[in-house]
């Protein structure tokens, strides 16, 4: 959701003039760790199926009180991220969370956002109790959630009917096929073997129902080819099927004469200019190809280990920021460093003669787009580190 659509969702909340089932009001923050962590915990097993809000400068009837002028410290995405990485959650599964500060009449809202997640229940293995406080004890194994506008006691345990939901979402049983298979390709151990040239096809082991098929390749082009060691390139058809219904079609592709596999990229130019670049986006389908290809690496490699320009994003936000970052930097200097590099030229050198050195507008464009690129998420993994 973007800084408007959720501006507007605040708004109509706070209107509404009461707490719910995915949003809760604060005044202020608190000092109290116990309840700062049950707060994320019940709303991230919220049972509307959807991303939750914790809103810091509101009283609970939706008066806004403002947060500017807090005795407690303001939290970021990054304290949140510290804050619970370190808490005994099953599974290891931390619940995704966000902050977001917005200015609604005249004063500052931070809005807590925990996303939406398949990986419920949300629980822990040991009881946290910092503050040794019996009574604010978080118990290990319990299952917290939000029932309308009330969090469950923590002396209990949600009922047998939510819980039962939370555990069905997490593993997709309450979704339609093409959902699923979403969910499915997270877990790429769990698909049969293939090496997508004697065995052309790949099934879920534990729901063989569904199955991915391949058919016969045919020659291809496309730039990505000469960020190989070989640009020799095949494509085919790649097929998402359950109990025989094809759900999705994409395309399959055979780099570096065939020793690297990965399912079709998007395809995108920025503006309208010539940069043109490949990418995923993870939530995507094609994203979900990605993991399985990949082994859950998320990555685009040579045989030799070495990334090629495909960019992958973790949503529609992501990929917008990057843009914005590309048209904002100078790209002469970058056009300057890539076009001297050595392995940037024999690439070009390679497009050309095949082109019979016809003006194209490939191979360097591409390379700077991946230099923005890499220098987008140093600068994106800098910002996210905890202070």
């Amino acid at each position: 959701m973007d800084a408007v659509a959720l501006e507007d969702e605040i708004i109509r909340l706070l209107a509404l003039g009461y707490e719910g089932a995915y949003w809760d009001f604060k005044s202020d923050y608190t000092d109290v760790k116990e309840d700062k962590l049950i707060d994320v915990i019940c709303m991230a097993n919220n049972i509307c199926d959807r991303d939750a809000y914790l809103i810091h400068g509101a009283e609970d009837n939706g008066e806004i009180v403002g947060i500017e002028n807090t005795k407690y410290h303001r939290a970021t995405t990054a304290d949140y991220i510290k804050f619970l990485r370190d808490k005994p959650f099953a599974g290891d599964f931390l619940p995704d969370v966000e902050v977001k500060t917005l200015q609604i009449e005249g004063h500052e809202l931070d809005v807590v956002v925990i996303h939406r997640s398949n990986k419920t229940p949300f629980y822990l293995t040991e009881d946290y109790c910092p503050s040794h406080n019996i009574k604010k004890t978080i118990r290990a194994g319990a299952i917290y959630t939000r029932t309308e506008d009330v969090n469950t006691p923590r002396e209990k345990t949600a009922n047998i009917e939510i819980t039962e939901y939370l555990w069905k979402k997490r593993f997709g049983y309450d979704l339609k096929p093409f959902d699923r298979y979403s969910l499915l390709l997270d877990d790429y151990k769990g698909w049969s073997e293939a090496n997508w040239d004697s065995i052309r096809y790949r099934y879920c082991m534990m729901h063989p129902e569904f199955k991915i098929c391949a058919g016969e390749s045919k020659e291809g082009y496309e730039t990505l080819r000469f960020f190989y060691d070989n640009p020799t390139m095949c494509y085919t058809e790649l097929h998402l099927d359950y109990y025989g219904t094809t759900l999705y079609e994409t395309e399959l592709w055979y780099m570096d004469c065939g020793s690297c596999i990965l399912p079709k990229p998007q395809h995108k130019a920025i503006g309208i200019t010539d940069y043109r670049y490949f990418y995923f986006i993870k939530s995507d389908m094609d994203g979900k190809l990605l993991n399985l290809f990949s082994e859950g690496r998320n990555v685009c490699h040579d045989r030799s280990g070495l990334d090629v320009p495909v960019f992958v994003f973790e949503d529609m936000d992501e990929l917008i920021s990057y843009e914005s970052y590309f048209k904002s930097v100078d790209k002469s200097k970058i056009i300057k460093e890539v076009s001297g590099n050595a392995i940037i030229q024999h690439k070009i050198h390679m497009e050309e003669k095949e082109l019979n050195g016809k003006p194209v507008s490939g191979v360097l464009e591409l390379a700077v787009c991946h230099e923005v690129y890499t220098c987008w998420k140093k600068r994106k993994n800098i910002e996210r580190q905890p202070s």
